[in-house]
């Protein structure tokens, strides 16, 4: 008896719209510290902290601190494709940044 053969389904590719919700219940955190690191291939991992120097005026060199602490304000875990999408998009936004500000001088 002769097997029958499942017709191949075709798959077909449909475009979904991707909207984001609100973004104003999401907390604003301030960071002026960046530490990116990856594992294997596999993801991207990107820390976001702030860093509050301390003073050393009146200190004299041998009274400043040995090392300094960067608060941990955000940790994002990313894939290489959302990571390359990433420095893409940071590449283009902080061009047209830069090209603003020297139109405005």
């Amino acid at each position: 008896m002769a097997e029958k053969k499942k017709p191949e389904t075709e798959i077909k590719e449909k475009a979904i719209r991707v909207i984001w919700s609100s973004v104003e219940d999401l907390p604003t955190l301030y960071a002026n510290n960046l530490y990116v690191s990856h594992s294997n291939d596999a993801e991207f991992h990107l820390f976001f902290g702030n860093l509050t120097p301390p003073i050393l005026f009146g200190l004299d060199e041998d009274e400043f601190p040995k090392e300094v602490r960067v608060n941990p304000v955000a940790k994002i875990v990313v894939t290489p494709e959302i990571m390359e999408r990433f420095v893409k998009a940071m590449n283009d936004n902080y061009e047209k940044f830069k090209n603003k500000r020297e139109e405005e001088k």
